[in-house]
């Protein structure tokens, strides 16, 4: 619980104390509240009002025996204010209570944007839920499951239908990105508070808050809105520096966003949506990409609560900006461009900033659609018409990333994408690598184990890109390697591995749906069909049958449907990659342990390797491919181990092989293989340099994690070790 000062000449004015912290409980207790100053006076209020403008006074202890929100300040003498303390008391019993009918609410929140009429105000947990024995143990149990979030401010800030920029409720004027967008960019105080939860948080901090989404905030489509929260001086500190996602993320924050679970949810406009909510499915892509080793916007399941009235089960998750950038990978926030493309595409240069500005983005679009020109791939990738990194050409394209953001929305069917819902950063700076892409906002995935996007082509947008970055033979066999990877030898798309993501998801959430349920699953049947009528959804409704489909009927066929499908579009070799065995045990990607007493085989047709991690097969300039000089023809059963002939075997082997059948080059498998040392461990080298520590170069500030990417400084100019 932060305690505030407001200082005023020589008096110091502390916020009050609680005597018990904000949590969950089970049973009634007596509050005190403490004024750390002698004889100062305290005010209080219970209903998330600010109590230096509608307080009462507090003169006693209060007895606490069901859900409240307590904010209190202190008065001394007649005009000096302290900050305002606040915190919430979650009884879950309470929930079972929760009617639609809350003291001082409205009946009606804000004007429909695309059909007529105001929308109906829902605040009730149903009672076919709550009413029932087993369901409400369920429910109750439910809201201990996850870290609770609760938002307390003045609820005028909320519901006031004032049409008024500093007093109209945000959500009632929800600024709709269709009719006139009224209440687009209010901003209004609220204390935020992060309580329990398996980090058992301990977070109480005032800050911003603004209503977020896009067709999210039509009323008529989604009653339950999405929340961002700011943090900046007007309101509190100028930043959130906390671990609110533990070690994922980096403990400091300049925004969050409540993200609602809008497409594939139960309050969904759209039934065949409704039937088919599941509430993991864009936490699925980020958790993906994280496979893959890419950045990613950090997220976590909470409950939400407003002044003390459940609002249902949301995702707390990084907002992408260039706050976030500059947070989780260093520099200036005014060193990176962060783009997106807001709406139809259809003109390359169609991508906004988010932050920065969009030249360098052109630059990397203007040479994408000059391929299959070689330099201006070279370019592309930092690199000179040879082949070797050039400091005349930064990169404007991080490969490796690009091409797992393009396989997991390809795999995962993403049918409200690329012409939206995702970002894109670079640092401007030091240029040290191009453009990243984040998965975000991909709730329109894993759901036919059929769908074909391959054909999809963008002007301006991802998949645009890809199609002409397919033209460049180096790309494409590139391309096929991280294909390969990603949906075979347990890669991140393989069935297990992504059946096992999604798990991780969906047994989180298992008791809060019921939660979830109870406060959103009968609105479209009791509160606003729209174009449908609903049912009572419920997790042990069409959640269940949905769930057995996708674990029985997509997950474990999605992966084979995907790798056809890209061979049908020629962007996988229908030659098949070799396999590699140590002691007669397949043997994936990654760092693989072996003995000198180890035999070490490939299977596959017409196979060529390396042992020195150079490729068997080179593409530079040279569509077809052409074999290297290093690579040697393998002989079927033999082990490779036996080229050394007595010669000591190193520490470590990058092993990399081919196979080419019918004239076409498979992809390239590789695989790092370490020798036991004498305690049986497995010693591996790193691939690329590593120092440790921060420097500074004429104020700017490199970190650790930029050295280990092989950046250097050379007589005042930047060199990129690859």
């Amino acid at each position: 619980m932060a305690s505030s000062l407001l200082i005023i000449g020589m008096l110091r004015a502390e916020a009050p104390t609680f005597s018990i912290p904000h949590g969950i409980y089970h049973e009634a207790f007596r509050l005190s509240i403490t004024s750390p100053i002698q004889g100062a006076t305290l005010y209080y209020t219970d209903d998330g009002s600010d109590p230096r403008e509608k307080g009462q006074l507090y003169d006693g202890s209060l007895n606490i025996n069901s859900t409240k929100v307590i904010r209190s300040a202190v008065l001394v003498g007649d005009t000096v204010w302290s900050d305002v303390a606040t915190a919430s008391y979650i009884f879950p019993q309470s929930l079972l209570s929760q009617g639609n009918k809350p003291f001082g609410y409205p009946q009606y929140w804000g004007k429909y944007c695309q059909i007529s009429g105001i929308a109906i105000a829902d605040y009730e947990m149903d009672p076919e839920i709550t009413g029932n024995k087993t369901y409400s143990t369920y429910v109750t149990e439910g809201i201990q499951t996850l870290p609770i979030v609760s938002l307390v401010t003045d609820r005028g800030n909320l519901f006031n239908s004032e049409n008024d920029s500093i007093k109209g409720g945000i959500y009632i004027y929800t600024g709709c990105p269709v009719g006139d967008g009224t209440g687009r960019g209010w901003e209004r105080p609220v204390s935020f508070e992060l309580i329990g939860g398996s980090a058992n948080h301990d977070l109480t901090v005032d800050c911003c808050l603004k209503l977020h989404g896009g067709h999210g905030r039509l009323p008529e489509k989604n009653p339950k809105h999405a929340f961002r929260l700011h943090f900046k001086g007007d309101y509190g500190p100028k930043s959130l520096k906390y671990r609110v996602f533990g070690k994922r993320a980096p403990k400091k924050f300049d925004a969050l966003v409540l993200r609602t679970f809008f497409g594939y949810s139960w309050q969904h406009w759209d039934n065949a949506q409704r039937n088919k909510a599941q509430y993991a499915r864009d936490l699925w892509t980020r958790e993906t990409q994280a496979k893959f080793g890419d950045p990613i916007s950090t997220g976590q399941y909470v409950h939400l609560f407003l002044n003390g009235l459940y609002w249902g089960m949301y995702n707390l998750c990084e907002r992408v900006d260039s706050k976030y950038c500059s947070n989780r990978f260093g520099g200036l926030e005014e060193d990176w461009d962060v783009a997106e493309v807001d709406g139809g595409a259809g003109n390359y240069h169609a991508a906004i900033p988010v932050s920065g500005t969009i030249d360098a983005w052109n630059r990397m679009a203007d040479l994408i659609y000059d391929l299959p020109n070689h330099s201006s791939y070279m370019h592309l990738i930092g690199c000179g018409s040879d082949g070797k990194p050039n400091v005349k050409y930064p990169p404007l394209l991080d490969v490796d990333n690009f091409i797992h953001f393009m396989l997991i929305n390809l795999y995962g069917g993403n049918t409200d994408w690329d012409h939206h819902n995702w970002y894109a950063y670079r640092d401007r700076v030091w240029e040290a690598e191009g453009f990243r892409f984040i998965c975000w906002d991909s709730e329109n995935v894993l759901v036919s184990p059929t769908e074909n996007l391959t054909n999809k082509n963008n002007r301006g947008c991802p998949t645009g890109f890809l199609n002409r970055l397919m033209k460049q033979g180096i790309f494409a066999h590139h391309f096929h390697e991280e294909a390969q990877k990603a949906l075979t030898h347990g890669g991140p798309l393989t069935p297990e591995s992504a059946l096992a993501t999604w798990d991780s998801l969906s047994n989180v959430i298992e008791l809060a749906l019921w939660d979830e349920a109870a406060r959103w699953g009968d609105y479209r049947r009791d509160v606003h069909p729209y174009t449908s009528q609903g049912s009572l959804y419920k997790p042990d409704g069409t959640y269940a049958s949905e769930r057995t489909r996708l674990l029985k009927q997509y997950f474990p066929v999605r992966t084979d449907n995907f790798i056809q499908q890209l061979r049908n579009k020629g962007w996988f070799p229908k030659a098949e990659a070799p396999s590699i065995f140590v002691d007669e045990i397949e043997i994936g990607y990654g760092v693989q342990p072996f003995s000198i007493q180890s035999t070490l085989t490939i299977t596959g047709t017409n196979v060529y390797y390396t042992l020195d991690g150079s490729e068997p097969v080179s593409w530079f300039n040279n569509d077809a491919g052409a074999l290297s000089l290093t690579a040697k023809p393998y002989s079927d059963g033999e082990n490779i181990l036996m080229d050394f002939d007595g010669q000591t075997i190193p520490d470590t082997l990058t092993l990399r092989a081919i196979c080419n059948q019918d004239g076409e080059w498979s992809p390239i498998v590789t695989v790092r293989l370490a020798v036991y040392d004498p305690d049986g461990l497995a010693s591996v080298a790193e691939e690329k340099p590593k120092m440790e520590g921060i420097f500074d170069l004429s104020g700017r500030r490199i970190t650790a994690r930029d050295l280990r990417q092989g950046i250097f400084i050379i007589n005042g100019k930047k060199k990129i070790v690859r």
